[in-house]
């Protein structure tokens, strides 16, 4: 299942996959300790260009230089070795700072450097090998003509089976590394896929320095947003508007008797419209007619103009609460949609992040159950 990715590891495996990157024992320094800088290598095409340097955890720009005769090189002072990202509108790369790092644009990731760039070298030389596995069965399976969702059960088998070594590597590295190789396991952990009560280990074991990185801090919030949003908790209000303008509340709709489908979608989203026209309006058009049942939209991280405009062209026939901004997503700690949760007659999560099949047979069950 495609979905929009939210946030700051969105926005980074957006960019690029885990199979570009390149993740034995990485070499480990001191997070916070200032340190004297060279990145530097080739590029082409970008003569006469600025490339920024900043720092992947919040954002700032740590450095500029200039493309002359297909090189650059930027040289300072900065306070730790960071996790960093070099970039302009065309190209990018990523790194940790370094005495010296020589970085490559067409893998996106150094090549050669001092002794934290080699740690971080084997560290995604090593992480590679399960993105690789990976990759290359699912091409296989795609081969042999295998489509979803026979495709992606039979891949699933394999992914479990590689999971708990990924995972093993990674928390390994995120412990041993207070630095900017640290921060990029943590990052890798995204596609891994690691679950509330995985993330309470690894950050218990996690060093000090590295807790206190701004986005590892949004990860702690947000599995522990999940774990108060997991099944069999209560679920938990927020409020925004109605499409007629007026002020909505989940509690408007949610623990009134009936079993609701929450969808949080997004008008920019297409893989939103896509489960909405697979799987929500069958679902509506089979029980519309059931006053044990509703699905609910709502409307996350877009402009009011947009959701209005989206819902007039695609005529959902469900309830919608929009200009809800970011607040369901941060409480439900939600990274991406479309997600999808079934709550019951009396306010209790019964399944969250569910989508196709399993959200037709969760509907049904449930309504079965209740006869």
């Amino acid at each position: 299942m495609k979905k929009i990715i939210k946030g700051f590891l969105g926005s980074l495996f957006a960019s690029f996959s885990l199979a570009a990157l390149c993740l034995p024992a990485a070499a480990s320094t001191e997070a916070d300790a200032a340190i004297d800088y060279v990145v530097k290598g080739e590029v082409e095409g970008l003569d006469g260009k600025m490339l920024y340097m900043s720092d992947y955890d919040n954002k700032r720009m740590i450095d500029s230089t200039m493309v002359a005769d297909g090189r650059f090189q930027f040289k300072g002072r900065y306070g730790r070795p960071a996790y960093v990202i070099i970039e302009n509108e065309m190209k990018y790369c990523n790194c940790v700072l370094d005495s010296l790092v020589i970085v490559d644009f067409d893998s996106h990731q150094p090549v050669a450097g001092g002794g934290i760039t080699e740690g971080l070298l084997g560290f995604l030389s090593e992480s590679k090998k399960f993105s690789d596995e990976l990759d290359a069965f699912g091409g296989e399976l795609k081969s042999h003509g295998f489509e979803q969702p026979e495709l992606g059960e039979i891949y699933k088998h394999l992914y479990d089976k590689v999971r708990p070594k990924w995972l093993s590597l990674c928390s390994q590295t995120v412990a041993e590394n207070p630095n900017g190789i640290g921060e990029c396991a943590v990052m890798i952990l995204g596609d891994v896929r690691i679950t509330p009560e995985e993330w309470d280990e690894i950050y218990a074991s996690m060093p000090e320095p590295l807790k206190d990185r701004e986005h590892i801090q949004k990860l702690n919030n947000k599995y522990t947003n999940q774990k108060k949003s997991m099944p069999g908790n209560p679920f938990i209000d927020f409020e925004g508007k109605s499409r007629d303008g007026k002020d909505a509340k989940l509690s408007d709709y949610v623990g009134k008797g009936k079993y609701v489908l929450v969808d949080f979608w997004a008008s920019s989203c297409r893989p939103c419209r896509e489960e909405a026209e697979r799987t929500l309006r069958p679902l509506h058009e089979k029980y519309k007619g059931d006053e044990r049942f509703l699905i609910l939209g709502v409307a996350v991280w877009d402009k009011h103009e947009n959701t209005v405009s989206a819902l007039d062209k695609l005529e959902y026939p469900w309830a919608q609460i929009i200009d809800a901004g970011e607040t369901p997503t941060e409480l439900y700690g939600i990274d991406a949609i479309p997600h999808i949760m079934l709550i019951g007659p009396d306010g209790t999560i019964l399944e969250r992040d569910i989508y196709g099949d399993d959200i037709i047979h969760a509907v049904d069950s449930a309504l079965s159950a209740a006869q």
